[in-house]
């Protein structure tokens, strides 16, 4: 008799205490993406951003950032290896995905929707009804002002923003989940034609997106990374083991990461 094949197992980084720049985040995210192409398991990571940091995505334009304010509100920035726009991170908790390529998935599409599936379920056990963007908005500086089929949102306004990038046989997929609002958002951290523009930005922003405290939903980053690590096994069909953090993946090694919209440094 043939045996039956197990869930697929995936590595679990729990890196929610662990301190990191924006640079080393990305590298860190990059490192899993390069050990999946190569070979490795499958592996999810959970972690937070302090100081606060500002992504960019791949191809934005470094011109969108106002660098005078991010300096003076203490925001690192960081460009992303995802595109989609800029992304204020600090009241946020981001998970990132980095896997094979799935032969049950074949389009960008399917594999977003695969993914969205754990973080529904997981967002689920926590009392939220999420669902998954069907429009786009209106273009711009800032990431969430916009709703994709990437996203989730509840009611209408966006809580979780992701995006993905393929890099040989593997993909890698991260995204933020909103808990609560900062004192300052991207529309501080962007540059702005004027003082108006800049005021609808932010009026857009608000009414576009929702976190998890004005839900009425908990908030605690604990609670949250809990239940998106069994909304993947239960709607992925998964099974978790916990990762060391050692080596290459959690320092993010030799992954060259831009860190400023002046140029590219090298977080090592």
């Amino acid at each position: 008799m043939g045996s039956v094949a197990g869930p697929t197992v995936w590595r679990l980084f729990d890196d929610l205490d662990t301190p990191r720049t924006a640079a080393g985040q990305m590298g860190a995210d990059l490192a899993l993406l390069d050990e999946v192409a190569a070979g490795g398991l499958p592996a999810l990571r959970l972690y937070r951003w302090a100081p606060p940091a500002l992504s960019l995505g791949r191809f934005q334009a470094d011109a969108d950032v106002d660098v005078d304010a991010c300096t003076r509100l203490g925001v690192e920035v960081v460009r992303r290896p995802t595109g989609g726009r800029a992304l204020l991170h600090g009241g946020d908790l981001t998970y990132a995905v980095a896997m094979p390529l799935p032969d049950h998935a074949p389009s960008v599409d399917a594999r977003y929707r695969m993914l969205a599936a754990g973080l529904i379920a997981g967002l689920a056990a926590l009392g939220v009804e999420a669902e998954v963007a069907s429009h786009a908005g209106p273009a711009g500086p800032v990431c969430f002002t916009a709703q994709r089929g990437a996203d989730l949102r509840v009611g209408g306004r966006k809580l979780c923003g992701s995006a993905q990038v393929q890099r040989g046989p593997a993909l890698l997929q991260h995204g933020s989940i909103l808990l609560r609002r900062l004192a300052f958002d991207e529309t501080d951290l962007v540059r702005h034609e004027s003082p108006a523009a800049r005021a609808e930005a932010r009026s857009r922003l608000g009414s576009a997106t929702v976190t998890l405290a004005e839900l009425g939903a908990p908030t605690d980053p604990r609670e949250v990374a809990d239940a998106l690590v069994e909304g993947f096994v239960r709607a992925v069909g998964v099974r978790m083991t916990s990762a060391p953090c050692d080596g290459a993946t959690c320092a993010g090694a030799g992954i060259e990461v831009e860190t400023s919209p002046a140029g590219a440094t090298a977080d090592r």
